[in-house]
């Protein structure tokens, strides 16, 4: 029986069906003690593993090349940017992943936070708790412009949660993949930064994204706007939002992802930061999704069938 290590936490907690299906054909290898692997938890872990599925956690160079007999990396969530592809390209481990899966969750999730920030929900809450009677004076969407930067399956969705309750807001949107669609209007990324009283990002952290949003952008935004992030951390330069925000430049934040996580950094200071914990596609229904497709691949491949979900460009090689 091939030798499975998990390190994704909780894996099977949603779908319990999946892990069993599973666990009838494989050694399967759980991470009960839930905690988030380091380089030198997998390194102790890895070496007999033929197929590994993954969360979030970094698998760097060194934990791929200590992995000698890794086949597989079975990812759970829609970004691979935790994974040294280069070195996993270069030792034929295929990759799949589960890129559509969040697709529903992410953008309500977004949405909730826009309304959160705008209205002062969580900055209410926090002052009740301490005893502080306290009302902020919120903001309506119709009157504010938004941007999306990033019009994928996860943005072009935000667009259109936007739409359906506050048809009269305006959005533009920043995709250089994209030329137009039905209900934002395309513009240059420092136009949208320039322009919105709200910037969303749903973007992928790559060489070209990493570090985007810095002081340049962050001062071009108009003065009391808001900027969310519910794609990758490291697409943001936190010091420069942190000054941003501190300055009262940006009346808000709302940061889902961070560069390092779990996340602890200045940010958490900030009253005018709203903080969460890299949950945006943390549903019962999403999760179950994911553990189910992951299950899927990751039988297929042991039986020899190609991938429903292959990361592009990564060949198939078989168990």
């Amino acid at each position: 029986m091939p030798n499975i290590l998990v390190s994704n936490i909780g894996f099977g907690l949603a779908s319990p069906e999946s892990l069993t299906k599973l666990q009838r054909v494989a050694d399967v290898t759980l991470n009960e003690a839930a905690i988030r692997f380091t380089e030198r938890d997998f390194i102790e872990r890895i070496q007999s593993a033929d197929i590994l599925i993954a969360g979030t956690e970094k698998i760097t160079r060194l934990v791929v090349e200590s992995a000698t007999n890794l086949k597989l990396i079975a990812r759970v969530g829609v970004g691979v940017d935790n994974v040294d592809l280069d070195c996993a390209q270069e030792n034929n481990i295929s990759i799949c992943y589960t890129p559509d899966a969040p697709s529903e969750a992410v953008p309500e999730f977004t949405l909730s936070l826009m309304l959160n920030l705008i209205k002062g929900i969580s900055v209410s809450d926090r002052k009740m708790h301490k005893g502080i009677w306290h009302k902020p004076m919120g903001r309506m969407l119709s009157s504010m412009k938004i941007g999306i930067v990033g019009a994928g399956k996860i943005g072009s969705k935000v667009i259109n949660l936007i739409k359906s309750i506050s048809p009269k807001t305006e959005i533009l949107f920043y995709d250089p993949y994209l030329e137009s669609l039905e209900h934002a209007i395309k513009c240059d990324i420092e136009q949208l930064f320039r322009e919105c009283d709200i910037v969303s990002l749903h973007i992928p952290l790559k060489d070209q994204t990493k570090g985007l949003v810095n002081d340049s952008l962050l001062n071009v935004m108009k003065k009391e706007s808001y900027l969310i992030n519910t794609s990758r951390g490291g697409v943001v330069d936190e010091i420069a939002l942190y000054h941003s925000l501190r300055n009262n430049h940006l009346a808000g934040a709302a940061m889902d992802v961070f560069e390092i996580e779990p996340y602890s950094g200045p940010l958490t200071e900030l009253d005018n930061c709203l903080t969460t914990s890299h949950m945006g596609s943390l549903t019962r229904e999403v999760r179950a999704l994911m553990e189910e497709q992951i299950v899927e691949d990751v039988m297929r491949f042991m039986s020899g069938q190609p991938f429903i979900r292959q990361l592009h460009g990564f060949n198939f090689s078989g168990y």
